[in-house]
């Protein structure tokens, strides 16, 4: 065996040093470096170039509840509709179907037993809502809350109906099974997993909510009216934590005001916006005036922004909001009475146009919630006429 030697220790480092020289150095990958944590939310600017699309779904006398798309080419209207009249038949029907090319399968009422005043969806199933309605045709016919919901895998509907007096009026998801339906005198019906049952609850309030819309299934806000047989009319806000349900807003009692915004003024539509990384909140409450709400956290303590100094100028132009569909920060559609459609696209507000509608702002037409697909494009059921509706299509 070889002895090691005082000489071999001197020259080991010289031999070490040589060899890294004249071979190199040891091939790999560098280290994996985590990039740094984002510390604020991007959102690109919204789109605001389509090409518009419009067909008649529903003719006099209709109403159309809303519109899912589960794609660009496989989307449902809804509603208690009305087709031409044909050798003095009418064609009646509560649902119609897009398959990518033209309105062509229709929902006889008998197939589901309802008629719907909302509609939405995942990927999965869509759930409109709305009410049955009992009774004669001398004045004696009351509403009955109904949901119908529609499994776009088997194509089957399944239908429920329930023994109270009123309409659901709208309805919420969180595109993971979870819904959330509320409508006259308070009631709320929500179901929590696609084969789960749908369970009432009461809101402690008698007010009519017309409109709901959430960030999570433990944060949805709604909002409500009450008119009086005096012809005073009142709103309210509510919050809902999971749990418990907690009162923003209301024009009748303002002792337990929370939302930053006066006694007088009309509230059409609440939507509200959270970005996870700094936990902070945006709220749009918009009616006769429009403002942009932020808060961090759950805290009720608001910011606010009127939005006629971001340039929204249905306030200046005498026009009240009515409806938002608010896709990021910055792809904000706010919809104005007569057909004054803005959109918010991060830097300024500016009116769409659509082909096809009335532009004058002579005219008055009932707007449903505008619905976005995974690629951009929009579907829009809008009246163009009394109980003559159409829906839009914008294709980026």
């Amino acid at each position: 065996m070889h002895r090691i030697t005082r000489s071999n220790l001197y020259l080991l480092p010289f031999l070490i040093f040589f060899s890294f020289v004249y071979f190199g150095c040891p091939k790999g990958k560098p280290p994996a470096v985590a990039p740094p944590e984002p510390t604020t939310c991007e959102y690109p600017a919204g789109n605001r170039n389509f090409a518009w699309r419009l067909d008649t779904v529903a003719w006099y006398p209709s109403e159309v509840g809303g519109v899912w798309a589960f794609s660009d080419s496989d989307a449902w209207v809804m509603g208690n509709m009305q087709g031409l009249n044909v050798n003095g038949q009418t064609d009646s029907y509560v649902g119609f179907h897009w398959n990518g090319n033209s309105w062509n399968e229709k929902v006889d009422f008998l197939d589901i037993l309802m008629k719907a005043d909302d509609v939405i969806g995942d990927n999965h199933i869509m759930v409109a809502v709305g009410y049955r309605l009992y009774g004669d045709t001398m004045g004696g016919a009351v509403s009955k809350p109904a949901i119908a919901e529609f499994d776009n895998n088997t194509k089957k509907w399944n239908r429920s109906e329930y023994d109270l007096i009123g309409e659901l009026r709208s309805v919420w998801t969180d595109g993971n099974g979870y819904f959330i339906a509320v409508g006259d005198n308070g009631m709320v019906y929500a179901k929590d997993g696609y084969d789960a049952e749908w369970v009432y609850s009461k809101l402690p309030s008698d007010f009519n909510f017309l409109k709901i819309s959430g960030v999570s299934k433990k944060e949805i806000y709604i909002v409500g009216y009450n008119n009086l047989v005096t012809g005073e009319s009142y709103d309210q806000v509510w919050k809902y934590d999971g749990e418990l349900w907690r009162k923003l807003f209301d024009t009748q009692d303002s002792t337990q005001q929370v939302l930053p915004i006066t006694n007088e003024e009309y509230v059409g539509d609440v939507f509200p916006l959270r970005c996870n990384i700094t936990d902070s909140l945006t709220l749009y409450v918009i009616g006769q005036d429009s403002y942009r709400l932020q808060a961090k956290g759950q805290l009720l303590e608001f910011s606010k922004i009127d939005l006629a100094t971001l340039g929204l100028p249905l306030k200046q132009n005498g026009r009240t909001g009515v409806d938002i569909n608010a896709y990021s920060p910055n792809d904000v559609w706010i919809f104005g009475t007569r057909y004054n459609f803005y959109q918010w696209n991060g830097t300024d507000f500016q009116k769409i146009v659509i082909p096809g509608l009335p532009n004058d702002d002579m005219h008055f037409g009932i707007q449903q919630k505008m619905i976005k697909t995974s690629s951009g494009k929009l579907f829009l059921p809008t009246e163009v006429s009394p109980q003559v509706y159409v829906v839009v299509q914008g294709t980026p």
